[in-house]
């Protein structure tokens, strides 16, 4: 798992609640589109994420429609572990 696939886990770990659009992500952790999206397709692709397109009008909001990216249980429970095995990793 690369340290950008964590920098990504990381940011949705903080509110694993919360959904998050790609702008949102690349903001909290600095991660270029070009890396951020191929990450998010890759992990909503292995069940870590779903998506829904926000349900705006864009012409009333004044902005293109967002992506929303949220945590599934699984993802949540894999992204807690990959973590907890570092921590494991470094008392070991």
């Amino acid at each position: 798992m690369s340290l950008q696939t964590l920098r990504v886990l990381e940011t949705f770990l903080e509110n694993p609640a919360e959904q998050l659009a790609g702008a949102e992500v690349h903001q909290r952790c600095g991660i270029a589109s070009g890396t951020l999206y191929p990450i998010l397709l890759r992990l909503e692709s292995a069940g870590w994420f779903v998506s829904q397109w926000e349900s705006i009008d864009p012409a009333s909001a004044g902005r293109p429609r967002r992506r929303l990216y949220r945590l599934t249980s699984t993802g949540l429970r894999r992204a807690s572990e990959v973590f907890a095995s570092f921590n494991r990793g470094v008392l070991a």
